[in-house]
């Protein structure tokens, strides 16, 4: 019922002719149109979801968004960590929200919908300025570096300098994987 109302929303955006919306891996690895998709959903508890997550991205370019309930934050956040590029609470989705999430995903860059939180941050876990937060947060919101310029008054050269100082500081391999962890350390 969820994959057909996301089916139906992301039907009336425009510019989201490639999109691929699979109820199980083996219908996304059956699927004729996996290698031409530019954005495939995934509910998180499709069986083997994350191991897949990771196949895909060695297979195709596509941006891979992923939806679950609230109570799998722990699996969506996993599942940015293992490549994909936005990961929504499907408690909490909206038609506006979910088209943030695929604009932002099909732009590249990753996206947490707000309703997100971690936990507490220990002492021993990574300290971030509040201006890397910030931009972070901005970042895990969807917007692009352009626009999280233009928001903060910084040049483009400068964000993307403080995202990759974040990714450094919190040990992660790309911007989605340092939110996922900023996300569970409580950072943002």
């Amino acid at each position: 019922m969820l994959r057909r109302g996301l089916e139906a929303c992301l039907e009336r955006v425009d510019g989201m002719d490639r999109v691929e919306c699979v109820g199980s891996v083996a219908d996304a690895w059956a699927s004729p149109a996996l290698g031409e998709v530019d954005l495939l959903l995934l509910g998180i508890a499709t069986d083997g979801a994350l191991p897949f997550i990771s196949e895909v991205r060695d297979f195709t370019d596509a941006s891979v968004v992923v939806y679950g309930p609230g109570r799998e934050s722990d699996q969506l956040l996993g599942a940015l960590e293992t490549g994909a590029t936005a990961a929504m609470d499907s408690d909490a989705l909206t038609p506006e929200s979910l088209v943030l999430a695929v604009r932002a995903a099909a732009a590249g860059g990753p996206f947490l919908l707000p309703s997100f939180s971690g936990g507490g941050r220990g002492p021993s876990e990574p300290h971030l300025t509040q201006r890397e937060q910030e931009v972070l947060a901005l970042v895990a919101e969807g917007y692009p570096t352009r626009e999280v310029a233009l928001e903060m008054n910084y040049s483009e050269r400068t964000v993307k300098k403080v995202l990759g100082d974040v990714v450094v500081k919190l040990g992660a391999r790309s911007r989605s994987q340092a939110i996922a962890r900023a996300v569970r350390q409580g950072i943002i």
